[in-house]
């Protein structure tokens, strides 16, 4: 069944979600898509925005979550596979990590439609067929660590590299002995850290250093929500490389692997 639940802006920034009897997508052509510029560039721009708040109501639906369903929404407001997972999902993480900043909802509500964000991603993720390995294929461990409640984050990443042909684990909750015993099984090309705040930070670390006492030599990268907070050092991380540019992370690793096959 498709959802029939809009949200809209009130004033003063609040959200308030109203439902409706027509459907869901039917009711935004009606009132919103007709009003969108002629621009194909606005456009687009304008129906991924209206994909958010469509993708925030469904999240907050008190009765169910229908994956399938929001799937089949915004398919009909044209937004693509990709768009959903690199700005309708992490849009929506912001806007529910607003909401609980702001005491507009509960930390209940919020973990529950985090959790649907997750799931949606994954689902998205299994439908790609365009992942194929190569030559320039790297095998990444995708980690966060000790209890870090983020998980969507990492989902997109992982999602963003398995797209690029990039085989992809996630590791959540990792510690040291757990990233050691990964290493040491799977011969990865390299080790993504994301960190989400700053007890994460320092956890990452405390991990890093150990690691390399532990005599790891996989290229790390840490990157994360954390990053763009203030006064945050870069350079003592301990990582070989931090940034939330996935280019940049994936070039120290490509190079790493080059570097190690001609001193071969």
């Amino acid at each position: 069944m498709s959802l029939t639940v809009v949200m809209m802006t009130a004033e003063h920034g609040s959200r308030a979600l109203l439902t409706g009897s027509r459907s869901l997508v039917d009711g935004l052509a009606r009132s919103v898509i007709s009003k969108v510029s002629a621009t194909p560039h606005q456009r687009r721009h304008r129906r991924i925005e209206i994909g958010t708040n469509v993708l925030y109501a469904a999240v907050l639906d008190k009765v169910e979550f229908d994956s399938a369903g929001i799937k089949s929404d915004l398919a009909m407001l044209r937004i693509s596979m990709t768009d959903i997972v690199d700005r309708c999902i992490p849009d929506v993480a912001t806007m529910l990590g607003e909401d609980w900043v702001a005491d507009r909802l509960s930390f209940a509500r919020v973990t529950v439609a985090s959790a649907r964000l997750y799931s949606l991603c994954k689902s998205v993720g299994q439908e790609w067929d365009n992942v194929r390995g190569g030559v320039e294929s790297r095998a990444i461990l995708l980690a966060t660590i000790g209890r870090e409640d983020h998980i969507i984050g990492p989902a997109v990443l992982a999602d963003q590299l398995r797209r690029r042909g990039h085989s992809v684990q996630l590791h959540s909750n990792a510690n040291t002995q757990s990233l050691c015993e990964k290493l040491a099984q799977d011969q990865f090309d390299g080790l993504m850290i994301s960190v989400a705040t700053r007890h994460g930070l320092e956890l990452a670390r405390k991990a890093i250093r150990e690691l390399r006492q532990e005599g790891a030599d996989t290229v790390v990268v840490l990157g994360g929500a954390v990053l763009n907070e203030e006064g945050i050092d870069e350079q003592t991380t301990g990582a070989d490389v931090t940034t939330n540019n996935i280019d940049e992370a994936l070039d120290a690793i490509a190079g790493s692997d080059v570097e190690m096959r001609v001193a071969e």
